[in-house]
């Protein structure tokens, strides 16, 4: 419309030059001709340009109405499409909205208001300059959002700055109401079904030495309580061994006995038993798609997983992560070594097959992984087989027993470091991992990589994260030590395994840490392994040796007892940086602080070479510290753990342990009282 009045008024100034120069020529020839053709001239222009002003004015006035009309049909349109409309800027506040998007949540106008009001859980700085989708939940409903953010570089190119950009750019969210879409989704999700796996964990030491009729009996109630819940979750069962059972539940049933707490589990603890001893079981589900056989075979490594924790828990594997419920149970001690002698064969054909060997423990090993690995070095040794032992380099802790082992030549030459054994190592060497069974743990990680061959030894209770596709796994939790099992491995050995002086001495001493002094996870066969090793020569005497205390670090395990901060029975404590035995004096400070009457849990926080931070946590039994390190990436016993933190600061560390830790112990409490 400009334009046009720009080239019209310009042909108005040159007709009016035409004119005027005519008129000129005209008045020099005849003045009064010239006058009356001015005359004329002005009269024409006057009449032809009130029409015209009229017509202009006209079609203004109809431009305009047009106008108005299509920007109120724009505006209709934009405030009821059937998408709700937002705009937000970078402090996540809502800038302007259309009315379906009122509609569907409640804005107040009266008031800035943030997204993350609105929408719980809505955050603009996950999608800020970014473009795409996602689905949100707002009540009942269900959006998928649309996000695009508008530059507005895009329509103001005099904008430089980035303050000004970050001012004056907003997101733009297209809301689509997928309610039912969504909901029918998440019907056909929960209607699918879960395959899991059901052991009674101690069916044997429930029913030893009873009748028939008292061992029927103590089944069909173990029995009764495990097939009532399924029935009561609609879902499939079938008894397959005695002590076993496959079923199948939908995934929304799953999720139901999830929220319940798998109470399953509480019901069969308090069934009477006969023989004093709490009946309990274990169970594995794989919840995720796949087909038959890997849902199978997930359901019978969830249970395994749940077994090797100890037992008394549910293990829910989803193909992505791993759920635990229970484990609240200490572990019932095996009174039978047949597993023991059924490995030490297994272990001995392997090593047989095997023209290389190597051992390891886990990184800054303590006398427990360093007795595992004299054990199982013992045996390889006695076959004659090439081997070699792993210490990483941190081993200050065990550092007086390393020298005693090496006045033996054979020690001394066979030791090599992580980044010797990375080169000595191939994919057909036998590789023992002792005292862990997580990968990321291990003393020489790339080292173990490179093998494809590889056994497993540990009594800890078994993490999600397990060493891949071991060919033997011997993981007893219920052991009170690492040494304890490789002793019971070497009684059963072929070929007349001989320990030395010094090797008895070193997987003894691992006994002696690891129970305390034979106090702590100590059972009958702890002690029958432990006479096996003073008549192999072990000296009671050197072990003392081993663990004898400075003045300087009793001073300093008091002051960090002293010290210790304590919310509600869960006590932390922080160890001074730059001493030597960190590792020791941690577990030992945390050894005094669970001593005390009102400590129902201890964590000692030090500080590690490589920047992390170590953790030794302890419990009296209440507060499963396993749990509570699991969750920080460590792991261990229910009373006996630790951890190895990495990217966190000394109380960012205490904030997530004490959070983890009375989450655990709340819900102990809570037990407590429902039963």
């Amino acid at each position: 419309m400009k334009s046009f009045q720009r080239k019209w008024q310009g042909l108005e100034i040159t007709i009016i030059t035409v004119i005027a120069v005519l008129l000129l020529l005209l008045a020099y020839l005849n003045w009064a001709i010239a006058i009356l053709a001015l005359i004329i001239v002005v009269a024409a222009y006057l009449v032809n340009y009130n029409t015209i002003h009229n017509r202009r004015r006209l079609a203004r006035e109809q431009f305009g109405a047009m106008m108005k009309n299509v920007t109120q049909a724009s505006n209709f349109a934009l405030q009821n499409l059937p998408m709700g409309i937002a705009l937000v800027n970078k402090q996540g506040t809502l800038v302007w909205n259309n009315s379906v998007f009122a509609d569907w949540v409640k804005v107040d106008w009266n008031k800035l208001q943030k997204m993350s009001a609105l929408m719980p859980g809505f955050r603009i700085d996950k999608i800020w300059g970014k473009s795409g989708y996602m689905t949100e939940q707002y009540g009942d409903k269900y959006f998928q959002i649309i996000y695009k953010f508008i530059d507005p570089r895009d329509t103001r190119p005099d904008i430089n700055s980035e303050d000004e950009l970050a001012e004056h750019a907003v997101m733009a969210l297209y809301f689509k109401d997928i309610t039912a879409l969504e909901k029918a989704r998440i019907k056909a999700e929960e209607d699918q079904p879960v395959w899991g796996m059901i052991q009674i964990d101690n069916l044997e030491e429930l029913t030893k030495g009873l009748s028939d009729r008292e061992y029927t009996s103590v089944w069909t109630d173990i029995n009764n309580i495990i097939t009532d819940e399924i029935d009561r979750q609609e879902g499939f069962i079938r008894n397959f061994q005695d002590d076993m059972y496959t079923f199948a539940i939908s995934r929304g049933a799953l999720h139901a006995m999830e929220e319940d707490g798998f109470k399953i589990l509480e019901r069969i603890r308090k069934l009477p038993s006969p023989r004093q001893v709490p009946a309990t079981i274990s169970i594995g589900i794989s919840e995720n798609v796949g087909s038959v056989k890997e849902v199978s075979s997930r359901a019978r490594a969830a249970l395994d997983i749940a077994l090797g924790r100890g037992g008394d828990q549910v293990c829910i594997m989803d193909g992505e992560s791993t759920r635990f419920f229970g484990g609240n149970t200490a572990g019932v001690e095996k009174n039978t070594r047949v597993r023991a002698r059924v490995v030490s064969q297994a272990l001995h054909e392997l090593m047989l097959d095997s023209d290389k060997i190597l051992v390891m423990g886990h990184k800054r090993e303590d006398y427990d992984a360093l007795g595992g690995i004299i054990g199982v070095t013992s045996i390889a040794r006695t076959l004659g087989k090439e081997l070699r032992i792993v210490l990483s380099k941190e081993t200050s802790a065990i550092e007086k027993m390393v020298t005693v082992l090496k006045e033996d030549d054979f020690w001394t030459e066979h030791i090599i470091t992580p980044e010797a054994a990375k080169t000595w190592v191939d994919a057909n060497t036998l590789t023992i991992v002792c005292d862990t069974h997580r990968q990321e743990m291990v003393a020489a990680q790339e080292a173990l990589e490179i093998s494809e061959r590889r056994i497993v030894i540990d009594h800890h209770r078994r993490a999600a994260d397990f060493v891949e596709n071991p060919l033997l796994t011997y993981l007893e939790p219920t052991a009170s030590s690492t040494s304890e099992l490789v002793t019971e491995l070497v009684q059963y050995a072929g070929g007349g395994v001989k320990l030395s002086k010094a090797e008895a001495t070193g997987i003894y001493a691992g006994i002696v840490l690891d129970t305390k002094n034979f106090v702590q996870q100590t059972g009958a066969r702890t002690f029958e392994a432990a006479a096996f090793l003073r008549r192999a020569g072990a000296d009671i005497e050197r072990v003392k040796q081993l663990f004898i205390e400075t003045f300087d670090s009793v001073q300093l395990r008091a002051k960090m007892v002293f010290e210790a901060n304590r919310t509600e029975g869960i006590a932390i404590s922080v160890a001074p940086e730059g001493l030597k035995d960190m590792m020791a004096l941690a577990a030992q400070s945390a050894d005094m602080l669970i001593s005390n009457e009102d400590i129902e849990a201890a964590f000692v926080l030090y500080s590690l070479n490589d920047g992390g931070i170590g953790v030794s946590a302890r419990s009296k039994g209440k507060v499963n510290v396993q749990v509570v390190m699991e969750a920080l990436g460590g792991g261990g016993h229910r009373t006996v753990a630790g951890a190895q933190l990495q990217g966190m600061t000394i109380e960012e560390a205490k904030k997530a342990i004490l959070d983890h830790a009375l989450e655990a112990l709340h819900s102990a409490e809570k037990e407590e009282e429902e039963q």
